[in-house]
């Protein structure tokens, strides 16, 4: 499939049926910022660079967390924090303000 069709295709799931998912389960809507944020992070797919195997898994950080991380500095870059202090002071802001 070209590259195209494939963003178009990944495009249409995410607001068909991830997004709306989302704001089912969550207290609030999200912005219009942060669905743009889910959609890059589900067509970049940034998961599949993330080296899996844990024959050395006592270097760094643990196979699960290190998706995370790579998740987290997408959402870093995007929103153009300088510093992961300012994306966890966000994140905790946000956490702690919720109903």
């Amino acid at each position: 499939m070209k590259i195209k069709k494939r963003i178009s295709w990944l495009m249409g799931i995410v607001q068909k049926s991830l997004l709306p998912h989302l704001d089912e389960c969550l207290n609030i809507p999200l912005t219009e910022r942060e669905e743009k944020l889910v959609s890059i992070l589900e067509i970049a797919e940034i998961e599949k660079y993330v080296y899996r195997t844990a024959s050395n898994q006592w270097l760094g950080r643990k196979v699960m967390a290190r998706k995370a991380i790579a998740r987290a500095l997408v959402a870093k870059a995007y929103n153009r924090y300088a510093t992961t202090a300012d994306l966890i002071r966000r994140n905790l802001t946000y956490t702690t303000n919720l109903p």
